[in-house]
């Protein structure tokens, strides 16, 4: 339970750095996505689907905002990525296990 804890608290740092960038201030939409994502983790503590929803998240946002895309969510895209990856493919083995047997 520490391990994970650990974890929430270290992603949180790092959408709060994110969201404190003076790129992402300009960006009401951007803010209140990562708000959200925050808040969200907070409550529920669950960092592997937070970190996968963010994930999605700013990549639809980046397609729709190439153009002015602030470095600081990259960067946060990149810092959650290994944890989405991890979660997304346990689910979809979960998903797939009946059809594999």
């Amino acid at each position: 339970m520490k391990h994970n804890r650990e974890k929430v608290e270290r992603m949180l740092d790092q959408i709060s750095a994110a969201y404190g960038d003076a790129a992402v201030a300009q960006r009401p939409e951007l803010r209140q996505i990562l708000l959200q994502a925050a808040t969200q983790l907070d409550k529920n503590g669950e960092y592997q689907l937070a970190a996968t929803k963010l994930c999605k998240a700013i990549a639809l946002y980046y397609w729709t905002h190439q153009q002015d895309f602030p470095a600081a969510v990259g960067v946060l895209h990149q810092q959650l990525k290994g944890e989405a990856v991890k979660y997304d493919a346990t689910a979809a083995a979960a998903i797939m296990l009946p059809v594999w047997f």
